[in-house]
């Protein structure tokens, strides 16, 4: 493989995972703006769990979309 098309390959590949970041990110935003409730056993998870995901999630995926800079 050609130094070229590896460069292409790990482009795609931050690309990729920089899309799939930003879709988690907007599900813990979604969750937070309509208040959606989610309970694991008797568990019932804090929305500021998906706030702290969101910026987690929101964060990774500009890293990746920089990345492929």
């Amino acid at each position: 493989m050609g130094e070229g098309k590896l460069m292409e390959t790990k482009k795609t590949a931050l690309n990729a995972a920089g899309v799939v970041f930003f879709f988690v990110a907007l599900l813990h935003l979604v969750r937070v703006i309509f208040h959606l409730e989610i309970v694991i056993e008797n568990f019932r998870v804090p929305s500021w769990y998906s706030g702290v995901g969101f910026c987690v999630a929101f964060l990774l995926s500009i890293w990746m979309f920089k990345s492929t800079r």
